[in-house]
């Protein structure tokens, strides 16, 4: 059985761990669907951490912020 990725909008106990809003769990496609018919979660979209942030990796500083003013 496939499984789903999902992203809680309400706290919720999963195998007796606490999970909080935001928190993602891939589940078998039953569960999942029910958590969401339930209004406890949602299909999650892909992860957007990987994406990288146009930031100085040296000083943390916004490329645009340190240029403006010149």
């Amino acid at each position: 059985m496939p499984n789903l990725s999902i992203e809680l909008l309400k706290p919720h106990t999963h195998a007796g761990k606490r999970l909080a809003v935001g928190d993602r769990l891939d589940l078998n496609d039953a569960s999942a669907r029910w958590l969401i018919a339930q209004g406890t979660a949602k299909a999650a979209t892909p992860a957007t951490d990987s994406i990288p942030t146009r930031r100085d990796a040296t000083s943390g500083v916004s490329t645009t912020a340190a240029t403006q003013g010149d």
